[in-house]
């Protein structure tokens, strides 16, 4: 499948879409657990959006490649796969511990007698966990509305005379 052909196009606007969902999905999980929505949350929600669609857009094309036209399930796995590679394996890289030594010393900051603390390696691991559960729904709904659409658009090309 090439770049050039029409139906990526379509694939990359519902990845946009995907995009959108997982925005409006953040905004119902922050306004679920009481968040104010004050003016730097909401300018950090508006920034989000593009940053969002760019990712999709970009973590969208490998998945396109790949994907052989079988089954709107196939490409959400290939979806899921890239969109959760991409943020993941950069964070892993660059910000998470591997010395065993210095992975979990408490910091310097924490008074001794505080006995509760997130390292930064459990950081890292929370921000990959959350991001990989709240791919799943964007990416299954994105997944079947493409294929309905690319699907839909090539029966009638089939059907007509």
């Amino acid at each position: 499948m090439k770049l050039t052909d029409k139906r990526f196009w379509k694939f990359e606007a519902m990845m946009l879409l995907c995009g959108v969902i997982l925005l409006c999905q953040i905004i119902v999980v922050q306004m679920c657990s009481r968040a104010e929505f004050e003016a730097c949350n909401g300018a950090v929600l508006i920034l989000l959006f593009p940053v969002l669609c760019l990712y999709f857009a970009i973590s969208g094309i490998p998945a396109w490649l790949l994907y052989k036209g079988n089954s709107w399930m196939k490409l959400a796995g290939y979806m899921y796969l890239f969109s959760a590679l991409l943020l993941i394996v950069p964070l892993l890289i660059f910000l998470f511990d591997w010395n065993p030594g210095t992975a979990n010393m408490r910091p310097d900051s924490i008074p001794a007698d505080e006995g509760k603390y997130i390292t930064d390696n459990e950081f890292t691991i929370i921000i990959c966990t959350g991001w990989a559960v709240l791919l799943i729904i964007p990416v299954l709904i994105t997944s079947y509305l493409t294929r309905q659409w690319i699907g839909l658009n090539s029966k009638l090309r089939s059907n007509t005379p």
